[in-house]
């Protein structure tokens, strides 16, 4: 049950990482929900019943994400609606509850945090911020799977850590090369 454990997350972490290449959204949110199946296949078979609550949770997130988001209207495709903070709110909510059922102690918990601060990362609309929270839920989550003894997690999610790094860096060089062009002016 093992091996078949860290194929599912093979399948998972690759996929995850592929969706940084993709760019419509439509086929981006399939990976993302295939992605969090495999996850949650795989933790299920290790015992790691907080992320599989966690993945269930952020399929649900996504798909209704994308139907809101594919109906709203254009002008208002980067603002912040009611509708957008009570869903936070609903995600929080959620998120929370499941954890409270299956947690068993903090360890545990690692992927309520992760992916309670990666849900509020694409909720604000601050691509800097996105990425700086892509460090810091990669880095819970490799904590995670060495608690789960999780050999392919660990090491695929070093990976996606990486490319969150470099990701957060190039965002940050923007903003800065962007503030002093406009201090120079």
């Amino acid at each position: 049950m093992y091996i078949i454990s860290q194929i599912f997350i093979t399948i998972a972490l690759v996929a995850q990482g592929c969706t940084y290449f993709v760019k419509r959204r439509p086929v981006q949110l399939f990976i993302m929900i295939m992605s969090n199946l495999s996850s949650a296949i795989c933790f299920l078979i290790l015992g790691g019943y907080v992320a599989v609550a966690m993945a269930m949770i952020a399929i649900a997130r996504d798909l209704t994400s994308e139907y809101l988001y594919s109906h709203r209207n254009f002008n208002d495709a980067e603002k912040t609606t009611y509708t957008d903070r009570w869903l936070l709110l609903l995600w929080i909510s959620l998120l929370t509850i499941g954890n409270a059922i299956t947690a068993h102690g903090l360890l545990s918990m690692l992927p309520y945090f992760s992916t309670t601060i990666f849900t509020i990362a694409i909720w604000q609309k601050n691509l800097l911020f996105y990425r700086f929270a892509g460090v810091i839920t990669n880095s819970l989550l490799i904590v995670y799977n060495v608690f789960l003894h999780n050999v392919m997690g660990v090491i695929l999610q070093l990976a996606l850590l990486l490319f969150a790094l470099c990701g957060f860096m190039v965002e940050w060089l923007k903003l800065y090369e962007s503030r002093k062009h406009f201090v120079n002016q």
